[in-house]
Order: structure tokens, then C-alpha cells, then sequence
């Protein structure tokens, strides 16, 4: 199998988007912590290849557009899990039940999934993410309600927050 890659500019850095033929497999910003991990990992698999368009990276373009200019509160470009462990997948799958704007803590996924007591676990797992903004790890809090980590960067989690509570707050 041949993935595809593209870069995308948004306001909050560089994005890069991995596709297959039918789904996007990976959205990543090119400075976040795990992006070489994750780019290593869909290598094993198949080819990447970069390409100037493609019609499931440029949905997700303008939808991520829209998103930051407040106009999109559902991603509607298919996704496809082509890494990660069961669990992994259980807990990103968790976080897209998400309503945007909406924070929980790790504590709040564990429970989701049936496993209470894996919290750190979760938060492995969360940090392993594999599609930034589109999975929305950025919404997950400590139980002490501060921000904890992000692979992409607190900057950028504290900016998302804020901008999801500008546009999609009731």
C-alpha cells in the first residue's frame, strides 16, 4: 500500500497529512514530540509519497481551514486507524465522542472505556495520537483541571482551548 503525503499551513504551525485511497491516516504538526515515531512507524508499512493534491487532503485542508476560522465544529473527512494498539484506538475513539469546547481528564476517558483505573494508560495512549485536532487530545485536562501535556506543545493546546471557547461555547 502507497500513502500520500501533503503539508498544511495553518495558524498554528505546520500540519502534515498522511492519507491512504479512501481516509486520512495521520495529521500531524512537523514539530510535535512523537511526528519522527509516527512517520517511522507508517513507513514500515508502505511507501509515503509526496504528492500536490488529493481529494481526502484537501477536504481536511478546508475543513481545518473553516475549523480555525470558526465556521466548522465536525469533521466530517474519513479517518482511518492504521496504527496503534486496540487500546489506543478505544481511547482515540473515546476522545471523538467529544463535543467541541467540551473538557474531561484523563480520569474521564479511563472510565469511558471501562478501564477506571488505567490512567496513565489513557494518557499514553492520548499522547500517542495519531491525528491532532481531528481526535481532539487537546480537550483532556488533569483532574486538577491545568492543562498537562501535549505533543504538539502547551502553546497550542491553550490556543485551541481558547479558540473553541470563543466559537463553539454556548
Amino acid at each position: 500500500m502507497t500513502y500520500y503525503y501533503q503539508h498544511i499551513r495553518t495558524p498554528l504551525g505546520l500540519l502534515t497529512a498522511i492519507v491512504n485511497d479512501d481516509a486520512l491516516v495521520s495529521l500531524s504538526f512537523t514539530d510535535s514530540k512523537d511526528y519522527y515515531t509516527s512517520w517511522h512507524k507508517l513507513e514500515q508499512h508502505s511507501q509515503l509519497v509526496q504528492i500536490s493534491t488529493h481529494p481526502i487532503i484537501n477536504q481536511i485542508a478546508l475543513e481545518l481551514e473553516a475549523y480555525f476560522h470558526g465556521y466548522c465544529s465536525k469533521f466530517k473527512t474519513p479517518i482511518d486507524y492504521v496504527i496503534g494498539t486496540p487500546f489506543q484506538q478505544r481511547v482515540w475513539k473515546a476522545l471523538q465522542t467529544l463535543s467541541y469546547g467540551e473538557c474531561v481528564t484523563y480520569g474521564d476517558i479511563a472510565v469511558a472505556i471501562g478501564k477506571p483505573k488505567s490512567v496513565r494508560a489513557v494518557a499514553s495512549a492520548i499522547g500517542q495520537n495519531p491525528l491532532s485536532i481531528i481526535i481532539p487530545c487537546h480537550r483532556v485536562l488533569r483532574k486538577d483541571g491545568q492543562l498537562g501535556g501535549f505533543n504538539s506543545g502547551l502553546n497550542r493546546k491553550m490556543r485551541l482551548l481558547a479558540l473553541e471557547r470563543q466559537y463553539y461555547s454556548s
